[in-house]
C-alpha cells in the first residue's frame, strides 16, 4: 500500500504541475469565456473535483464537438472518475478518432475489466495548452502534446482494461508524437503497469524507460521488482535464486537512493538471495 500510493504520488505531482499552466490567450469574447471555462475544469481536476470538471467540459464538448482541447479536460476528468469507455472516446474525439470505428477493432481476448488502484490524474506532461490557438476559430489544431497525452492517457486507459498489447501501442504512439516527452511517458507506463500488476508490460516499459532517464532511481527499482517473481528457491539454500538482471537493478537503485521509499524493500530481496549489500547500503 505505501508503495501503491508513493507511486500515485508521483503520478499526481506531474499532473498538477501541467494544469498550473497559464490560461489560453483570448481574442474575442466568446474565446475569453472558453477560456476561464477551462482554466476552471483544470482547477477542479487538480483538486480531484472531477465530477465538477467533467460536468463543465461535457457542456462545451456538446456545444461545440469541433474544439479540441476541451474534449482533451473532459477525458482527464473522465480517467480521474474511472470513467474509462467514456474517457477513451473524449481522448479519440481529441485526436480525430471515431471511437465507435475504433472500438470494434479492439479485440475481445484482450478485455479483462480490472480495479486494482485509485484513481489518479492522466501522467503525461502538456506543455502547451493552446490547442484552441487563442481563438474559438483555430480549435482544430492538433499540436504534438496534445496528441502526447492523448494517446498516453489512451494507454493508461488501456492498461486498467487489461488491453495490454493496445496500451503498449498507445504509449509508443505518444512518444513518436511529442518525443520531448519521451522519458515521462515511458516513466508512466511503467509506473502504470506495475499499478495493475502486469510484471511482463512493466519489464518492458522499465527497460525503454531506463536509457532515456538513467538516473531515475524507481525504475530500477520497477524492473527489479517485475523481475522477482520469476525468482526460485534453491532447494538446497532456500535461498532466493534471482533471474538474471534482478539483483543488478535492486543494486543500482540502491546505489542511486539508498534511502530511498523501496530502499528497505531492495535490501531485502537482496539479503534474501544471499547478496551481500555494498558498502553504504546496509
Amino acid at each position: 500500500m505505501k508503495m501503491l500510493l508513493l507511486c500515485l504520488a508521483i503520478l499526481l505531482s506531474a499532473s498538477s504541475a501541467a494544469l498550473a499552466q497559464e490560461p489560453i490567450p483570448a481574442g474575442k469574447k466568446d474565446s475569453e469565456g472558453l477560456n476561464a471555462q477551462i482554466v476552471a475544469a483544470r482547477k477542479a481536476t487538480a483538486e480531484k473535483r472531477f465530477a465538477d470538471s467533467e460536468a463543465m467540459m461535457a457542456k462545451v464538448t456538446s456545444d461545440d464537438p469541433k474544439l479540441i482541447l476541451p474534449w482533451v479536460e473532459l477525458g482527464l476528468a473522465q480517467l480521474g472518475l474511472k470513467k474509462y469507455p467514456d474517457a477513451e472516446s473524449s481522448f479519440k474525439m481529441a485526436l480525430g478518432i471515431d471511437p465507435e470505428s475504433i472500438q470494434r477493432a479492439h479485440s475481445d481476448e484482450f478485455y479483462q475489466a480490472t480495479d486494482k488502484r485509485d484513481a489518479v490524474a492522466p501522467t503525461a506532461t502538456r506543455n502547451s495548452r493552446n490547442a484552441v490557438g487563442g481563438a474559438v476559430n483555430n480549435a482544430q489544431s492538433r499540436t504534438p502534446d496534445i496528441k502526447g497525452v492523448s494517446w498516453a492517457s489512451l494507454g493508461e486507459i488501456y492498461a486498467h482494461e487489461g488491453k495490454i498489447k493496445d496500451a503498449e501501442e498507445a504509449f509508443d504512439n505518444a512518444v513518436a508524437a511529442f518525443p520531448q516527452q519521451a522519458a515521462q511517458y515511458r516513466r508512466n507506463e511503467t509506473i502504470v503497469f506495475f499499478q495493475v500488476g502486469n510484471a511482463d508490460a512493466q519489464f518492458a516499459a522499465a527497460e525503454k524507460a531506463i536509457p532515456l532517464d538513467p538516473m531515475r532511481a524507481a525504475l530500477y527499482y520497477f524492473k527489479g521488482q517485475a523481475l522477482i517473481s520469476k525468482a526460485t528457491i534453491d532447494p538446497t539454500t532456500q535461498k532466493m535464486l534471482l533471474p538474471p538482471g534482478c539483483a543488478e537493478a535492486y543494486q543500482k537503485y540502491l546505489e542511486l537512493e539508498p534511502n530511498g521509499p523501496y530502499s528497505a524493500d531492495a535490501k531485502g530481496v537482496l539479503t534474501g538471495g544471499g547478496i551481500p549489500l555494498k558498502a553504504g547500503k546496509k
